[in-house]
């Protein structure tokens, strides 16, 4: 303080009940509009009794109690809660146990802090399995993009197959085609030359009997020739289906399975 003259002055303003009181963080209480009056005359945020200079512009509020207006100094540990000096002694609070409400809050902050250490405990846990959940994505990112791969590359290589067996299949259909093809233009000969054996044999038996014996051995051997049983001359089409997945998928899983 520079003089006591500030002390008096601060005395006087506050020496009846306090009005919107506010508390320092040096435990001094004051009417605020008595201190901020103090504040603009000292241009500092000091406390008028002891000079410790206030850490905020604004200071508490003091809360008071609601029915006498007076600073709750006291806790009822009946009621768990503040009482001033009159609700103390009042009939209300007969034969109940107080303390100090500094004594209290210290009692009931070791408490809480008591309260909390299991859940810093769990906070670090969880902390602790959060960063090995984030490693863990990351490496279930990894996984899932390496598999992707891989099957795309092994799907790959079943259409691979696939494809390529089509290209095989209908190579050999189109083989057999042609051979079917080839056959049938051998038919229509074969028929032909039938027909001209026939017509052969026909004018043979009304020769004489003596040539009709003479040709009958190579005549025979004719007839023989052509009597040859007729070939396959239609495409074996469930040969070819059988090869498609609509036709025989459990085949082509197979395949797959084989070629992965």
């Amino acid at each position: 303080m520079d003089s006591p003259d500030e002390y008096d002055i601060i005395r006087l303003l506050c020496c009846q009940i306090k009005m919107d009181p506010v508390v320092l963080s040096c435990s001094h209480s004051f009417c605020r509009v008595c201190l901020q009056q103090f504040w603009r005359t000292k241009e500092t945020q000091e406390c008028p009794v002891c000079g410790r200079r206030s850490s905020s512009d604004d200071p508490i509020c003091e809360q008071l109690c609601s029915l006498h207006q007076e600073k709750l100094d006291f806790f009822c540990l009946e009621d768990k809660q503040p009482v001033c000096l009159v609700c103390r002694d009042s009939q209300k609070h007969i034969n109940h146990t107080f303390k100090p409400i500094s004594e209290a809050v210290s009692s009931y902050k070791e408490e809480l802090i008591t309260a909390l250490k299991p859940l810093r405990q769990k906070l670090k846990c969880c902390e602790y399995i959060q960063g090995k959940c984030v490693h863990t994505v990351k490496h279930i990112k990894s996984q899932a993009d390496h598999t992707e791969r891989q099957i795309k590359q092994q799907f790959e290589k079943l259409h691979q197959f696939l494809r390529d067996e089509e290209e095989a299949t209908i190579t050999a259909l189109r083989e057999e085609e042609e051979q079917k093809k080839q056959m049938i233009e051998k038919l229509n000969r074969d028929i032909s030359a039938l027909s001209h054996t026939i017509k052969y044999m026909e004018e043979m038996m009304k020769a004489s009997d003596v040539y009709f014996l003479k040709e009958f051995p190579v005549s025979m051997e004719r007839v023989q020739i052509s009597s040859q049983p007729d070939p396959q001359t239609l495409i074996d089409v469930p040969r070819y289906l059988a090869t498609c997945p609509s036709e025989s998928g459990r085949r082509c899983r197979t395949s797959s399975r084989t070629l992965l």
